[in-house]
């Protein structure tokens, strides 16, 4: 099926860009149907230290997004009246995938991801004035950071596609859950009031993370690319089997999530009030037994998220006189928070802590003349504080894989984890991104965007160019670049090249071709 599904999408890539006739925006199938979409292609080459190239991906993705009007202006299928509920859609989202790159390659491992074809989003919307109700599988986003979460935490994330450096849109996780609005409009002193309440009844996901070592974004911490196999207690060597049990909520009302959040705009500052019930996303780890049987060592985990609680404040304010520029603010705290504890024979390895947020962003459109006399940059910037209320040493991070030892020579075959990486009571990140457009009608738009980690010294740079060759066909290039100084640790914020150390950076070379419709 594979090699048919390739010449497929290739002969419609070369149809598409080949086409010199432009597309619409959308589809009108019927009065009452819409279509949009579109159709991209992606390759990565892996890049190390730029003196070599690996090819690690060659991404084919096609995602259709269909509306049905069925109801409107209070009419049902052209026939039945509805009363009150004046418009009602049904809204589809499908998506393909195909990855050649696990064909053409046999040294790396086949994910699930590499072939995918599924109904992503599925939902109704209803309008019942001044109500509206969203039912079935979808993405709802809170908050107003960029690329880093704090309020956007009801949808899990699949990071084992090409980690975090996709739009979230797409590597956000839909749940089946109903969405309500209660548009209020004016109330006291507030303007364009509105409530919204979530529940998910039954639909838990974990933030999806590989960590298979042959895969390209297999995440396994710092060190090796191998798995454990062993430990060394007392300088004597014994086999490791783990057992992991996986103890995530059921599928029951009373594993049910939901929140709710006010929002509106206060004089010139534009608020909301946030609070989600559910579960930690990241699992924790709990060492339940540990017993030694001949020359192996039986461990015995259960892979737990556990409840959590998240309130916070979003707002941001646009200052017209002196700065022109919008500022942001982002603020949460946290509870349920799973961390991993150093080893000790008294304790399961495991707690749950509180934590805090904070974001202060500003974003700005800046003339620099010398870079570009006719058209403005997009300037953003924020910055990171996020802090553990109940900070303890012995609280640890990435783990590493390394060679096992005995008596300082290492045992061919054998490797071992080690958590040394200690947990800071204060994590820092800042961010510049800037964008700016070229040539007539804006066709060519630059950007560049750095993250910077003060604490670890890591850090990521992402240069990308994109060329709007008509109004649907996109060519765009783009390399990321990962770093950290001094040989630091990668930090919590997995700035640096989390997958190696420093002498085997992964940078990152992106081409790409998008037809959107």
């Amino acid at each position: 099926m594979r090699p048919q599904l390739r010449l497929v999408l290739a002969l419609v890539t070369a149809l598409v860009v080949s086409s010199p006739r432009p597309a619409a925006a959308v589809i009108n199938l019927t009065d009452d149907i819409e279509l949009e979409g579109f159709l991209k292609l992606q390759n990565i080459l892996r890049t190390p230290k730029f003196d070599d190239a690996e090819f690690i991906m060659q991404r084919n993705t096609a995602q259709l997004e269909s509306k049905y009007y069925f109801l409107r202006e209070s009419e049902a299928f052209h026939r039945f009246s509805t009363g009150r509920l004046e418009e009602a859609t049904l809204t589809v989202i499908g998506r393909g995938i195909y990855d050649s790159v696990y064909d053409a390659r046999d040294s790396l491992s086949e994910p699930s991801g590499a072939l995918e074809f599924k109904v992503r989003e599925a939902f109704v919307d209803l309008l019942l004035p001044p109500f509206t109700l969203r039912l079935g599988r979808q993405q709802v986003v809170w908050g107003e950071t960029d690329n880093f979460r704090a309020l956007d935490v009801i949808n899990p994330l699949n990071l084992a596609w090409h980690w975090a450096r996709e739009a979230w849109e797409d590597i956000r996780i839909p749940l089946w859950m109903a969405r309500g609005i209660y548009d209020i409009g004016k109330i006291g002193p507030f303007e364009e009031a509105f409530v919204e309440g979530v529940w998910i009844p039954a639909d838990f996901r974990r933030n999806k993370i590989d960590t298979h070592p042959r895969r390209p974004w297999g995440f396994y911490g710092a060190g090796l690319e191998e798995t454990a196999n062993s430990v060394v207690i007392g300088n004597q060597l014994f086999n490791l089997n783990q057992d992991i049990r996986d103890r995530k909520p059921s599928r029951k009302l009373s594993s049910g999530q939901g929140g709710a959040r006010f929002k509106a705009v206060l004089g010139d500052v534009d608020l909301s009030l946030n609070y989600f019930y559910g579960f930690s996303a990241d699992p924790g780890f709990k060492v339940r037994s540990a017993e030694v049987v001949g020359n192996t060592l039986n461990v015995a985990i259960d892979m737990v998220n556990p409840r959590s609680h998240v309130a916070g404040i979003t707002a941001n304010y646009s200052e017209e006189r002196f700065t022109q520029s919008v500022f942001r603010l982002e603020t949460t705290f946290t509870t349920g928070v799973p961390v991993a504890v150093e080893p000790d024979a008294d304790q399961d390895q495991y707690d749950k802590v509180e934590r805090t947020v904070v974001m202060l962003g500003m974003d700005r459109p800046t003339w620099i003349r010398w870079l570009n006399p006719s058209r403005t940059f997009f300037i953003s910037t924020q910055f990171f504080w996020r802090r553990y209320l109940e900070h303890d040493g012995s609280f640890r991070g990435i783990p590493s894989v390394v060679p096992a030892e005995i008596d300082g020579i290492r045992v061919p075959g054998r490797y071992e984890t080690i958590n040394d990486d200690k947990i800071d009571r204060d994590e820092f990140v800042a961010t510049l991104a800037a964008s700016t457009s070229y040539g007539p009608a804006g066709r060519w738009q630059p950007q560049f965007v750095v993250a910077f980690d003060p604490r670890s010294t890591g850090g990521y740079n992402l240069l990308s160019l994109d060329y709007l060759w008509t109004n649907h066909v996109v060519f765009r290039a783009e390399q990321h670049i990962y770093w950290r100084m001094n040989g630091g640790d990668p930090g919590p914020w997995t700035l640096g090249d989390i997958w190696g150390p420093t002498d085997q950076s992964r940078h990152e070379t992106v081409f790409s071709v998008i037809f959107q419709f």
